[in-house]
């Protein structure tokens, strides 16, 4: 009876998959912050690939579920579309984190300037809290959905958005400012070096931008 009962009604909710799937994009961040931090001190970073693969098996296999279970619901909360696109920016954030570490295989840059290194951590950083708190809004939208979407629990949720809205400006105006640092460094480096570095740099503001999409998608459906 159970399995008839389990092939009915789904065990576990896409929203409940959905905060899982927001949990691997947090630790695949924090393993490319690492990285990061590792090769501008001279390190080898080729284990940290092999992570984030297994974080991106993972994603996989939620999505799969994800779907599975929408063909078998008859009603939910959220519009199918509108969840799977916002499953589809999360999984974004963790195939750019492995496109970072691949690329930081293919070229070793000696000598970074110890301003552009420190600048480069401190993006890296903002970029791994504005993704702890995408899944701190993800677990509040669930918060909403339980409270049968209760103005406070609302109220609390658009505070939390607000923070990766912040986030997101702060880390946009550091990429510009490393950009700007490094081809004005164009006589001092070596220009593939610098285009190397600027390419890392665009990838990190991506996830920033991926991050706050799932946010402002988010705040929609709490406010429909």
């Amino acid at each position: 009876m159970a399995n008839i009962f389990n092939k009915l009604v789904p065990y576990r909710s896409p929203l409940e998959l959905f905060i899982e799937h927001t949990i691997l994009c947090v630790e695949a961040a924090g393993v490319m912050k690492e990285a990061i931090k590792v090769y501008l001190n001279g390190g080898n970073i080729e284990g940290f690939s092999k992570k984030i693969d297994e974080f991106e098996d993972k994603a996989d296999g939620i999505k799969i579920k994800v779907r599975e279970i929408y063909s078998k619901l008859k009603w939910t909360y959220f519009n199918k579309s509108d969840f799977l696109d916002i499953l589809h920016n999360t999984d974004s954030i963790i195939d750019i984190t492995d496109d970072v570490l691949k690329m930081l295989t293919m070229n070793k840059v000696e000598n970074i300037p110890e301003d552009v290194a420190k600048d480069i951590l401190q993006l890296s950083d903002l970029v791994s809290e504005s993704v702890i708190h995408m899944s701190e809004i993800a677990k509040e939208l669930r918060l909403i959905v339980e409270s049968a979407f209760s103005p406070k629990e609302v109220k609390e949720g658009d505070e939390r958005v607000s923070v990766v809205e912040k986030e997101e400006h702060s880390s946009d105006i550091l990429g510009l400012e490393i950009g700007k640092k490094l081809f004005s460094k164009k006589y001092e480096m070596n220009a593939v070096d610098i285009m190397f570095l600027n390419s890392i740099i665009i990838l990190l503001m991506r996830i920033e931008d991926r991050a706050k999409n799932v946010v402002e998608r988010i705040r929609m459906i709490t406010h429909q």
